[in-house]
């Protein structure tokens, strides 16, 4: 009997790659979303620091330059913050993208895997049948020349009834 030969090996290989793939995808997009945070972080944090300087400050007499670069300073990390905040929530969406391609990939390899698994016994069940029956007429045969009667195959008796 041939071997068994799942007739969807390539897309199953094909599939798993593409998970393989998918899941560096969805590494990466995390990564990218931690840094995006970190960012964020560091600008808050610069924001924070400005705000303390000029909160130290008050009570005394500043320069009108030193004020409007402080304020001006103050906007530009404010904006920036607010950038950094529409970044961290694309990089959001991407990895949510990526986990979503990922389990579905997942899925799909699950389920082409379990197909195979099931194809495999069934051929396993067939070539056992197959090998017990031609035990079986081996045995018969040889019962029957023992007994000196006509070999009659067991196997061809069963499918002529």
């Amino acid at each position: 009997m041939k071997r068994f030969e799942f007739p969807l090996e390539r897309l199953l290989r094909v599939k798993r790659q593409l998970e393989r793939i998918a899941e560096l995808e969805l590494q990466r997009a995390q990564e990218a979303t931690e840094r995006a945070r970190a960012h964020l972080q560091s600008l808050r944090d610069q924001l924070d620091s400005l705000s303390d300087k000029i909160s130290a400050s008050v009570g005394r007499v500043m320069a009108p330059q030193q004020w409007a670069a402080a304020s001006g300073m103050a906007e530009r990390v404010g904006r920036s913050i607010q950038v950094s905040e529409r970044e961290v929530v694309a990089a959001e969406q991407r990895v949510l993208a990526a986990a979503q391609e990922r389990t579905q990939l997942a899925t799909e390899v699950e389920a082409l895997s379990t197909l195979r698994r099931q194809q495999a016994d069934k051929w396993q069940q067939e070539v056992q049948k197959h090998d017990q029956n031609r035990l079986d007429e081996m045995v018969q045969q040889r019962w029957q020349a023992a007994q000196g009667a006509p070999a009659v195959a067991l196997y061809e008796a069963e499918h002529a009834a």
